[in-house]
């Protein structure tokens, strides 16, 4: 699921940045960069840690990034492209050039001051820097869950449908060995006529072949087996995260739908096949998108 959460925490008289994104992925893959800060490792494997206890699932990307503080009175840093352009016109001088120095040659020089000079958050300051880590956490799972919330009414509407579909292919079929019996004893009359008469045991016979062969009993069941299981993970009684538990249900419900369709080759009930393929395949695509 996607979301998005931020905040902010105050590291002596500086100010550092705490943004943390996510994006939909099939696994968990959470990744950690610090733009002009230098982060001790035991704050990076705390950060690390803490976030991959409240997520399950998504490309999180962390983000650190030191801030002008509120006391500054130059935020952005005017006096310090002066410094700068000041010490490179009189390296200029010194080393005879004539050309004026041009503004847009500070920056190369800026960065890289900058980046000698980024901020270095020591373990000891995990302590002051947490508070701002959770809070941007439970900024991004609230979001999250907003999200979930969602997905989940979505996917309560898809199991409905399905369950429908197959109900109605479950009254269809009951009939199915019925109609398969009076079209093979017209093909048969109409192939031998009147006489000489077919043997009513072997006609029976037949027919107990047809149905059997048509019989789609044990796939109803699993398949309401399935929806069952599928309402149960909706309705929050999953103990860890039930996305992957979502996947392999659509799986095992498709593989049912399948054969469903491959037993019975009836016009309406392959067109009940073909809805419930459609509301499986929605459900699939919505089950990517959570824990």
């Amino acid at each position: 699921m996607t979301g998005f959460g931020r905040a902010n925490a105050t590291l002596g008289r500086r100010t550092v940045g705490v943004e943390i994104r996510s994006l939909n992925h099939r696994g968990l893959d959470v990744k950690l960069r610090a733009y002009d800060i230098q982060l001790a490792p035991e704050i990076e494997t705390e950060i690390l840690q803490l976030v991959r206890r409240k997520t399950a699932r998504g490309s999180i990307a962390i983000s650190l990034r030191g801030e002008a503080g509120s006391g500054e009175d130059d935020p952005f840093g005017i006096a310090r492209v002066r410094q700068m352009h000041s010490a490179l016109d009189n390296l200029r001088q010194q080393l005879g050039q004539s050309e004026p120095l041009d503004l847009a040659a500070v920056g190369p020089f800026l960065s890289a001051a900058k980046l000698a000079a980024a901020i270095e958050i020591p373990a000891s300051s995990w302590d002051n820097l947490a508070p701002a880590v959770e809070t941007a956490l439970a900024n991004l799972c609230a979001m999250r869950a907003r999200e979930g919330a969602a997905i989940r009414a979505d996917l309560e509407q898809r199991l409905t449908s399905m369950r429908a579909l197959v109900e109605e292919i479950s009254g269809l079929a009951a009939g199915i060995p019925g109609r398969a019996a009076r079209r093979l004893e017209e093909r048969l009359t109409a192939l031998l006529g009147a006489t000489p008469a077919v043997d009513p045991a072997r006609l029976a016979q037949e027919v107990a072949i047809l149905a059997e062969r048509f019989d789609v009993s044990e796939e109803l069941v699993r398949l309401r087996s399935h929806f069952d299981h599928l309402a149960a993970l909706l309705g929050g009684q999953s103990k860890d995260a039930p996305g992957r538990r979502i996947d392999f249900l659509a799986q095992e419900i498709g593989r049912e739908i399948n054969t469903l369709g491959a037993k019975i080759q009836d016009a309406a009930i392959l067109s009940l096949v073909v809805d419930a393929k459609a509301e499986l395949e929605k459900l699939r695509e919505q089950a990517q998108n959570i824990e």
